[in-house]
């Protein structure tokens, strides 16, 4: 009984060992992460995190580049005669690039010997799933918070100045349209005025493109509770879940790391992370600190990325929110 069970562990133990040789960098040109296996990695980091989902992904072949940005105007049609060529009367297109300039990120872990014993299963697949959670909420965390000029200490400053997020950004650029909030309450003057305050250009009806607010999750909790206090119908909706809350027609998203002062209406494509697609996997399996802690190997992921804002002017940063 003794002897067909160790077997057996024996055996599962075989094929994870020899599932990792996949991640060897051995068996990788430089150790760079096979396209299919990047693809793959990648969908993993969209699916844990839900607004890596939503944004513009790029994948970037070389890490300094421009990105191509194309303005035409809020107008492009107009009327033509018979005898008007092509040339005639055309109207001017505005050509610009975004800048990315992607900075190195590394992901670092250990792999417990006895993950590697007691799941029945593939390494790779285990590798595969622990390095896109961590890299998707540590990715999404930094791409809302960070500040290259964040004076925290300790921990704290040194997570958020490796690149500038999002907000940053936004904050930075002349062009940004702003809210500021005065009544210190998330209610229906939030929606209007920030609403509002966002160019009609912007505010397009396609589904793709249509902007969403973006906010601390507790404000959306908090909204949702005062909705239910309400005697009719859209209060009893809201409290059994029927409903999901789309001020104006607008969806709204709320994010666990999103600072609770600040708020952000615009289309999620606007929102653009860029990614080198040169990856890499490093893998040490015989090194004194795997021997010294029983370890099956130490995993290291390096690659290289960056945040940007396509066009600010479709933007709208939502300011003076409450804070707990």
């Amino acid at each position: 009984m003794s002897a067909d069970r160790y077997g057996g562990m024996t055996g599962v133990r075989k094929a994870n060992e020899e599932a990792v040789e996949k991640f060897d960098t051995t068996d990788l040109s430089g150790g760079v992460m096979p396209r299919d296996l990047f693809e793959d990695w990648y969908r993993r980091v969209q699916d844990t995190a839900r607004l890596m989902d939503m944004v513009r992904t790029e994948v970037l072949p070389r890490p300094k580049m421009e990105l191509a940005r194309i303005g035409v105007g809020e107008r492009m049609r107009r009327g033509g005669a018979e005898t008007e060529g092509t040339s005639s009367g055309s109207a001017s297109v505005d050509t610009d690039g975004i800048q990315m300039d992607a900075e190195k990120g590394l992901l670092s872990w250990d792999l417990q010997r006895e993950a590697v014993e007691d799941t029945i299963g593939q390494v790779d697949e285990i590798v595969l799933d622990k390095m896109a959670q961590q890299w998707a909420v540590d990715t999404q965390d930094l791409a809302i918070n960070g500040d290259t000029t964040d004076t925290s200490g300790g921990a704290s400053q040194a997570f958020l100045t490796q690149n500038d997020g999002w907000l940053k950004i936004l904050n930075d650029r002349s062009d940004t349209n702003t809210y500021d909030h005065q009544n210190g309450a998330i209610d229906t003057s939030l929606w209007h005025e920030s609403r509002s305050t966002l160019p009609n250009k912007y505010k397009r009806s396609d589904a793709i493109n249509e902007p969403v607010y973006m906010m601390n999750l507790s404000h959306i909790e908090d909204y949702e509770y005062d909705l239910t206090q309400r005697e009719d119908p859209l209060g009893a909706a809201v409290l059994f879940s029927d409903d999901d809350i789309t001020p104006f027609n607008y969806d709204v998203y709320g994010f666990a790391a999103w600072p609770e002062d600040t708020a952000l209406f615009t289309y999620p494509e606007n929102l653009i992370y860029g990614i080198w697609r040169e990856t890499e996997i490093e893998v040490l399996d015989a090194t004194d600190k795997t021997a010294e802690n029983d370890l099956f190997a130490r995993y290291f992921m390096r690659t290289r990325d960056d945040f940007s804002v396509e066009d600010e002017g479709g933007a709208v940063l939502i300011n003076n929110l409450p804070t707990a």
